[in-house]
Order: C-alpha cells, then structure tokens, then sequence
C-alpha cells in the first residue's frame, strides 16, 4: 500500500489523513479493525501485559471494540480514558462499560464519579497502550489531534513506569491508510514503540 502523503504542516496533514480514512468503505474499516485487533492480541507485548489501556472509538477511527471485549475475556484490566482538564485519566471497565452513556462523539463515556488508576499504579504494572493517531509513520512519529493529550500521558506514564519498575509499551493502533511516509512532529510530541493495523505490525524500537 502507498504510504499517506502528509505536508509538514500539522494542520494540513490532519486534514489529509481525515480524506484517507474516510475514503474507506464501512465495511472494508470494520474487516480491517477485526484483523487488527488479531494481530494485537498475538503481540508478546500484549501477552506480557497485565493492563491495556485503550481508547474507545469514535467515527472516522479504527474500531476498538473487538480488542477491547478480547482483551476483557482474556483476563486483562482495561482502562479507557477520561479527560480530567488538560489530562488523561484511564478508567478500569467494569462490566456494565457498554451501556456508560455517550458524548458529544458517541464514544462510552467514564462516569465522572468512577476511580481511575494513577501513575503510581501504573508505573508499577505492565501497561500496553493502544493508542489513537490521525497517522503513524515506519519510525514511531505520530500524528494526533492537536489537543497533546496523549503526547502528555505518554511522557509522564513512561517516567513513571521507569520510577516504578513496571513497564510501558505505546502501541499505535490504527487503519493501514493511516500509515504515512513521514508525520509532521515535533519535540512535544511522543512517539510509540510499534504500530499495528489489520495488514501488519511495523516495529521501531
């Protein structure tokens, strides 16, 4: 497949990686996103792992819901994030997750009252993210919305996880359209350690 042409300008390149992904049919998306929650779960990443951190998908993205409820019948703690000001808190899904009720995106929102884990915790288990991006590239540069969000949970989990002795694997989970010659980044920006989607696993470090 040809690698997504981004312009070194971000908001250019979001704007190009939007086209790409909703040029693909619902049907082609769906195939795909359960294909990649396949490969995922065979990571030894993921096998290692005792908690999955996971975003929950809106439109426009790769479903996460297969890996999700694959993860959860395999016995792993999975959190998906709640915004907590200028932050990211991951909350454990409990059983009841697929009826929390939706945003403004339709995505399954974490009550507001529900405990999230912290870093401590964190720093002190073996996390894999799943995480979201516009596009990736073959060097672990991601590209995100331009809120930093990630970018910002990213570095503190992974100074905590070095603090705590745990361990922190950021996974790019995304369409294989996403995949780009090169993203625009930046210093502020954090990169990930490996991508996957529904055609193949691309490792950086």
């Amino acid at each position: 497949m040809t690698a997504l042409p981004l312009r070194p300008d971000k908001t250019a390149a979001r704007r190009l990686a939007r086209a790409a992904v909703a040029s693909i049919p619902e049907a082609a998306a769906a195939a795909e996103s359960a294909a990649a929650a396949r490969r995922f779960l065979e990571l030894p990443e993921f096998a290692a792992a005792d908690c999955l951190l996971a975003f929950l998908s809106m439109r426009g993205e790769i479903d996460t819901l297969p890996l999700v409820r694959a993860a959860l019948a395999a016995g792993k703690t999975v959190a998906a994030p709640r915004i907590e000001g200028a932050d990211l808190a991951f909350v454990p899904l409990g059983g009841d997750w697929e009826t929390w009720p939706r945003d403004a995106y339709g995505i399954p929102e974490p009550p507001a009252g529900a405990r999230a884990l912290t870093l401590g915790e964190l720093g002190r288990r073996r996390v894999i993210v799943a995480a979201p991006g516009l596009a990736f590239d073959r060097a672990g540069g991601r590209l995100g919305r331009g809120k930093g969000f990630y970018d910002r949970f990213l570095r503190a989990a992974r100074e905590a996880a070095r603090k705590g002795g745990g361990g922190l694997v950021a996974c790019g989970f995304c369409l294989a359209a996403q995949i780009a010659a090169a993203t625009p980044c930046g210093p502020e920006d954090e990169g990930v350690d490996l991508v996957v989607t529904g055609a193949e696993t691309i490792r950086i470090r």
